[in-house]
């Protein structure tokens, strides 16, 4: 078992080693590990527009506009802020720059920043723009109502009588300026090309579903294919003498 020297006692192991990692032969290889990507920080990438004011412009009492704002395709819920009729589908963040921008209110693209109450939203179509709602207002494109103050962020349009309650009498306001983002959108040349080819791959993923299901139908097996096979085997009879 072992061996003496020096008033000492040395262990021989006997027998195989034991390997490093017992669990070496369950590790998933390199090649075909899931790698995510790492998520951003949500504090960081800011733009400004117009970018002459990177450095001078205040934005810590600008609205915050989310693209769930003005998606036809979400609920009240889900943060919808006009009436469904006066939205647009799936709108992005860069939709909003590019409509502010035409429109000439100042803002801040903050990309990657999450809209907490859709968790789709948060991860397929992130990002958050801040408006100067005082500018604007100067520039007539929204109102206020008769006490000053914009329209409640937080108080979905349900009607076209929504914004007159809550701007007293106006219609002005906030949802305004959504409102004709929302107009502005379609007619971006970014947008109309993203939709284009979301139109094409889509329509490629179905040609290929289509001929997979076609493939898969031909190499099937016929049914009542075996029982066929043996009726059409001749009968061994008597040899005659």
């Amino acid at each position: 078992m072992g061996k003496k020297g020096g008033g000492r006692v040395r262990v021989v192991q006997k027998g195989p080693k034991m390997p490093a990692n017992p669990m070496a032969d369950f590790a998933i290889p390199p090649d075909e590990e899931l790698n995510l990507p790492v998520k951003p920080d949500s504090g960081s990438g800011y733009l400004i527009w117009p970018m002459g004011e990177t450095i001078t412009m205040k934005y810590d009492n600008f609205s915050v506009i989310y693209p769930n704002y003005l998606d036809s395709n979400k609920t009240v819920k889900l943060g919808r802020r006009i009436a469904a009729k006066d939205a647009v589908p799936e709108p992005t963040v860069q939709d909003l720059h590019e409509a502010l921008a035409s429109l000439n209110v100042r803002h801040v693209i903050q990309p990657y920043k999450g809209y907490s109450r859709d968790s789709i939203s948060r991860w397929d179509n992130p990002g958050r723009v801040l408006v100067d709602l005082e500018g604007a207002a100067e520039n007539g494109i929204v109102g206020m109502g008769t006490d000053g103050a914009f329209d409640l962020d937080e108080v979905p349009d349900i009607n076209d009588d929504n914004d007159k309650e809550n701007n007293g009498g106006s219609g002005g306001g906030k949802k305004q300026l959504l409102r004709e983002i929302a107009k502005v959108i379609p007619k971006l040349p970014n947008r109309q090309t993203r939709i284009e080819e979301k139109a094409k791959a889509a329509a490629l993923e179905a040609e290929k579903q289509k001929k997979l299901a076609i493939q898969a139908e031909k190499s099937a097996p016929s049914k009542g294919g075996g029982g066929s096979g043996s009726s059409g085997k001749k009968k061994k009879g008597k040899k005659k003498k």
